[in-house]
């Protein structure tokens, strides 16, 4: 199962795009344009083809001046899951009644 950030451009979208959306299984939604789907490899790939749905990459400028900060948010957090650049996290995987660990603060 694939996870795929999808953004809704209502300008751009029909009845067809609408109608699939209501059909998908969102896993989160930061908004009513912005949101998370879960399926197949095929049937996100379908959701891509429909007209008015966009994925961050293939946000212009206009579009992305257009997003309310809540959204520009919740899409750098959700890209920033894909990041290579390690966590550091003191005490990652130890038990809290280890003598290394230290807890947050």
């Amino acid at each position: 199962m694939e996870e795929q950030l999808l953004i809704l451009d209502d300008g751009r979208s029909d009845e067809k795009t609408r109608q699939a959306l209501g059909r998908v299984r969102k896993s989160q939604e930061f908004s009513e344009r912005v949101f998370v789907v879960q399926g197949d490899h095929g049937s996100i790939e379908a959701l891509r083809a429909l007209p008015g749905i966009l994925t961050p990459a293939q946000l212009s400028p206009g579009a992305s001046e257009a997003l309310s900060p809540t959204e520009k948010l919740s899409i750098d957090a959700w890209q920033s899951r894909a990041s290579d650049e390690p966590k550091a996290r003191p005490g990652d995987g130890l038990s809290w009644g280890h003598k290394d660990f230290q807890a947050p603060r």
